[in-house]
């Protein structure tokens, strides 16, 4: 079994917290495997797309190589989401990484931060 199978096969999830809905985009565990990375977050943004779905988004990258292609495909894919988003958070970026999502906060209508710990996280998102 390769080391990214286990990354595969995590579901995202909406999930109840503290009063509010948080969509969890579970892209961890997938190191280098960028194309199966693009792959699953496109499959999964069916679900995110909904006008149903959460405002409020973790993405979970743990263990996963992400470089600025990937970040800009996420971030631009949540720009381009025909409903609006609250707030984003990122767990688990490199320090790089942490400084690109920075940059592009400047331009963009919803909030956006990286915080490594998961429960600090999922409480910046309903505060």
């Amino acid at each position: 079994m390769e080391k990214y199978e286990l990354g595969l096969k995590k579901k995202s999830f909406s999930l109840f917290f503290n009063g509010g809905e948080i969509w969890c985009e579970h892209l961890d565990s997938l190191y280098g495997e960028k194309e199966l990375l693009k792959q699953k977050f496109e499959g999964d943004f069916i679900q995110i797309s909904r006008p149903s779905a959460s405002s409020f988004i973790i993405v979970v990258l743990d263990e996963s190589d992400v470089d600025r292609e990937i970040l800009d495909l996420i971030i631009d894919r949540f720009v381009m989401l025909k409903r609006p988003l609250s707030k984003v958070v990122f767990v688990g970026l490199s320090l790089k990484m942490k400084g690109h999502v920075k940059k592009r906060k400047a331009d963009i209508s919803f909030m956006m931060a990286c915080i490594d710990d998961m429960e600090k996280a999922k409480e910046w998102l309903v505060s």
